[in-house]
């Protein structure tokens, strides 16, 4: 498959709990063997309750955290591998945007700065430093009056303007954004969103976008992939998945979006009991605790991902 810039393989995370003198280690399977591709200047969602794994995937493309196995290859060189040098040559061309504008801020530092420190830590030659800051400022919405302000002089929307800024300053790749507006109003969100939309545009980025609301991702991803307790339930083009679910978990998470419409009403999905630990998974079909279409066979059968259409694929062969 041509122009692709990230691929992950096989990708498993598992933590050892519960290690004491008296119990053995439990094992937490926080991702089991999942597998995607996003190509460049392009959108992709992972989108799924929290605890399902979303956010620990975004860390291991950022080499936040390690991976137990798998691959994740960037631009045809598998990351896991990297050096310490080639690991600070990966991290410029890639950044992340947090889901908390505010905590991910340092409150005792002036905006400038803030937007500036990794072209302070990158290691490369600074030439014009201000005028770098104030060139990204304004393309995110910012005013240069806002250079020496402190994060505490603005609202949600801005400091997450900020976040952006300092995202790009760098000029990267690939931005993961983890929940990049679940915290801001709703009407706030939309413009956040049609910010990265037009940045994606100017400066030809890719996103991995992780979120649990359907209706957002559905405003800003070419593909979307459902998680579910540390594996992939469904995976395809954002209008399939919108308009043609095929996995009852994916059906369920759609049931949930309010309707915006007093006249369009849909029938409610509703999932019964809690999600299973993912340090005693269920056999079989994880999500088969909880479906309200299982079958006897769902909990002995590990469901893998079949494809039904082009480039659509799900994991439960009964929907």
């Amino acid at each position: 498959m041509d122009n692709i810039l990230l691929k992950v393989e096989n990708l498993k995370k598992y933590y050892s709990v519960g290690k004491s003198l008296f119990e053995k280690p439990k094992t937490l399977k926080a991702i089991d063997d999942i597998s995607f591709y996003i190509k460049k200047g392009e959108t992709v969602s992972l989108v799924g309750e929290s605890g399902c794994g979303k956010s620990t995937t975004g860390k291991m493309i950022l080499r936040i955290e390690d991976p137990t196995d798998g691959k994740i290859i960037y631009n045809g060189n598998d990351i896991v591998k990297l050096s310490k040098k080639e690991l600070s040559e990966y991290r410029k061309k890639v950044q992340i945007i947090f889901q908390d504008p505010y905590s991910s801020l340092n409150p005792r530092w002036k905006v400038g700065q803030i937007i500036g420190e990794p072209l302070l830590l990158s290691g490369q030659k600074i030439e014009n430093y201000k005028e770098k800051i104030l060139e990204i400022m304004d393309k995110v919405g910012l005013l240069q009056d806002h250079f020496d302000r402190y994060p505490h002089q603005f609202s949600g929307g801005q400091r997450q303007r900020i976040c952006i800024a300092r995202s790009l300053i760098l000029r990267p790749e690939l931005i993961v954004c983890d929940e990049p507006v679940s915290a801001l109003d709703v009407s706030i969100q939309s413009q956040v969103l049609n910010l990265l939309l037009e940045l994606q545009k100017e400066f030809n980025l890719t996103y991995l976008f992780i979120s649990h609301d359907l209706s957002v991702v559905n405003h800003i991803s070419n593909r979307i992939i459902v998680m579910y307790l540390g594996k992939i339930v469904e995976s395809g083009s954002a209008d399939a998945i919108i308009n043609n679910p095929r996995h009852p978990y994916t059906k369920a998470l759609l049931s949930a979006v309010p309707e915006v419409s007093a006249e369009r009403k849909k029938e409610r999905l509703i999932l019964q009991g809690d999600i299973p630990t993912p340090l005693n998974p269920p056999p079989g079909c994880r999500f088969s605790t909880r479906c309200p279409f299982a079958k006897s066979e769902c909990s002995e059968i590990d469901m893998n991902l079949i494809e039904i259409e082009k480039e659509h694929y799900t994991a439960c062969p009964f929907q």
